[in-house]
């Protein structure tokens, strides 16, 4: 019996993705289960396994071919014979994380970025390896610049010149679903942005005192996210979401941090906010981003955030309006905390001061409410003590 190999479903907000590589080749034998490709969408990569014990009989997409969710990608003839022939290609099994994987032969198109069997296998990542595809970059002519000399997406854009002149930039499947829920968030959404300048001097030394006792970097960004999970436990409306029937109030507390990647951004969701210590959150945040940016997030680690926060401080950005990331009805943005003269008790002084903007969705919140949640944000980052 014939079976189809499905791409699974990873995104629920992008139906395009890409297909990084091939595990198995045409003849090859594997079990129900057994790893034959690798595929990602939005960024978030997943693993595709047999259906059933048989004989990969045709692989009907090659490396870096753009798929959708749901579609074939190869046809396997299962066996009812349970022993392996002899002389059969050993189960195969995930690589090894920053390991190179190349695909086998005949997976890959003449000429493709893929190494050769009789090639020694180039170190890149999967959204490299992708990339390099896309714009007809040789990995082989290309020296790494991550961890161990590992390709990333940017040294195959430096090799492909971009950024060195006029030229036009091939739109990515990410690329494409960022643009795509953008312009569909601001057309269905009602957004509106209210700002507020919080005082962090005494949070900016509970910060510096906590990496010099741990060791570990203390954020801005872990105390943002505390401090609005805190205070989304006092308002909860802000983490509705709208529906036809009404308005889906949130069961748990996730919260979602944008990271920005080479060729967009993703939002990695940190579950349970509320109930992590500051130390703890910026643990998670430091790992999710890091999976964020090696593209190994799962579908999971995207989905359920019911308020996202973003970050543009590093990059000296004072202010700016955050738009949303729907479902979600409210997307908070955090710009840069620097020193600034401040008015206390009838004298200026020097504080450290950052601004908070909060968009968002005007049919599931007004503005007072959504004044009060951000008034109560600002509150507990100027108390650190509330978020110890």
């Amino acid at each position: 019996m014939r079976h189809d190999i499905f791409v699974p479903r990873i995104s629920e907000s992008a139906e395009e993705g890409v297909l990084v590589t091939w595990f198995v080749e045409p003849g090859a034998w594997v079990r129900e289960g057994d790893l034959v490709a690798e595929v990602q969408v939005e960024k978030t990569s997943a693993e595709v396994r047999a259906p059933a014990r048989g004989t990969i009989a045709e692989l009907l997409v090659e490396p870096g071919a753009v798929i959708v969710q749901g579609q074939p990608i190869a046809a396997l003839d299962a066996a009812e014979e349970p022993v392996e022939p002899a002389g059969t290609p050993s189960r195969p099994g995930p690589a090894a994380e920053g390991a190179p994987v190349s695909a086998p032969a005949g997976a890959g198109p003449a000429g493709s970025a893929s190494a050769s069997p009789q090639e020694a296998p180039v170190p890149a990542s999967p959204a490299a390896r992708r990339l390099a595809v896309e714009l007809g970059v040789h990995l082989a002519s290309i020296s790494g610049t991550g961890p161990a000399g590992r390709i990333v997406e940017t040294d195959v854009r430096a090799a492909a010149g971009e950024g060195r002149g006029a030229g036009l930039v091939a739109l990515t499947p990410m690329r494409r679903a960022i643009a795509e829920r953008m312009r569909r968030g601001l057309l269905e959404t009602a957004q509106l942005t209210i700002t507020a300048e919080a005082d962090v001097t005494a949070l900016a030394d509970e910060l510096a005192a906590s990496s010099a006792r741990s060791g570990q970097r203390a954020t801005y960004t872990a105390a943002i996210v505390r401090a609005s999970a805190l205070a989304l436990r006092d308002h909860p409306r802000v983490g509705a979401s709208w529906a036809d029937e009404g308005l889906r109030l949130p069961e748990r507390i996730n919260i979602g941090v944008a990271v920005a990647l080479d060729d967009g951004l993703v939002v990695p969701v940190v579950r349970d906010a509320a109930t992590k210590n500051l130390e703890q959150l910026d643990g998670e945040i430091a790992a999710l981003a890091e999976r964020a940016r090696t593209a190994h997030l799962t579908e999971d680690e995207t989905l359920g955030a019911v308020l996202s926060v973003t970050n543009l401080g590093a990059y000296r950005i004072d202010a700016f309006t955050p738009l949303l990331n729907p479902p979600q009805a409210a997307t908070l943005g955090l710009g840069r905390a620097r020193p600034r003269p401040a008015v206390i008790d009838g004298t200026i002084a020097v504080r450290t001061l950052v601004v908070l903007s909060l968009t968002f969705d005007h049919r599931v919140l007004d503005g007072a409410p959504a004044a009060a949640f951000l008034d109560a944000v600002v509150a507990a980052l100027e108390d650190p003590g509330r978020l110890l």
